[in-house]
């Protein structure tokens, strides 16, 4: 009986880390395609130059960029004949850096602007890219909208051969510091052994006596088994002292 001893609370440093940017900023350049039709429309393999147009090269958040689109697709080296069909069909849209950073952090997205009243935009967004004077290649996506989705005026992508993309650019500034904390967190004390100890000495849950001379120990199998290849083989053995009360 009697209630069991309170444990004392113990505590462990835990680093936690912040960091701490310079607050980002949002800036948005947009390109007016007068006259789709006349864009050339050859589907390419990545690293090809045909089929590809820019725009001029526009101002946001103080960097230089370009908007490309490829109305006949682009395709990977190593894509099935499937997948080349399938961007065959698909417009690409991509972003290009023109800027001089070394190491420029952005999230951005791009936009296929909806000319007619009461539709929605089609935006994708883009996961955080780092682009510097190596990373120049375009980033964007190979399968933004179907051709013929597009090209059905209709739908309000394209208007009197205009279409309208837009790209929004966010980017973060240099790390200006960072700052390592210290918390405190609850760590139980261990009290393995005396749980054991205690466990022995008052004969709880015993399933065994072990018997030397004429004094009796109480025990449990299970921590004869763990702590005694001897028991583990007479336990799990057919012998008539495997399910003996006592040995």
């Amino acid at each position: 009986g009697g209630r069991p001893p309170s444990m004392a609370m113990a505590t462990v440093p835990v680093e936690s880390v912040c960091e701490t940017r310079a607050s980002s900023k949002t800036g948005a350049i947009e390109w007016r395609l007068d006259a789709w039709s006349l864009l050339p429309s050859e589907h390419a393999v990545a690293g090809a130059s045909q089929g590809r147009t820019c725009s001029e090269t526009m101002q946001a958040v103080s960097d230089q960029w370009q908007i490309a689109v490829r109305p006949g697709g682009i395709s990977l080296p190593s894509d099935t004949e499937e997948e080349v069909q399938r961007r065959k069909a698909h417009v690409g849209i991509y972003l290009d850096y023109k800027g001089d950073s070394e190491a420029l952090r952005t999230k951005y997205s791009i936009t296929l602007v909806n000319q007619l009243p009461g539709k929605a935009d089609d935006t994708a967004d883009a996961p955080v890219t780092t682009w510097d004077t190596t990373n120049r290649q375009s980033n964007g996506f190979r399968s933004f909208i179907n051709r013929s989705v597009l090209q059905d005026e209709s739908n309000g992508w394209k208007v009197n051969d205009r279409v309208v993309i837009r790209a929004t650019v966010t980017t973060f500034g240099d790390l200006e510091s960072t700052v390592a904390t210290a918390a405190p967190a609850f760590a139980p004390p261990s009290t393995l052994s005396a749980d054991y100890k205690s466990l022995y000495a008052s004969g709880r849950a015993s399933d065994i006596a072990l018997y030397c001379g004429d004094r009796e120990f109480p025990a449990h199998r299970i921590v004869l088994r763990t702590r005694s290849p001897y028991f583990e083989g007479l336990f799990a053995s057919s012998m008539r002292d495997a399910d003996a009360d006592g040995l």
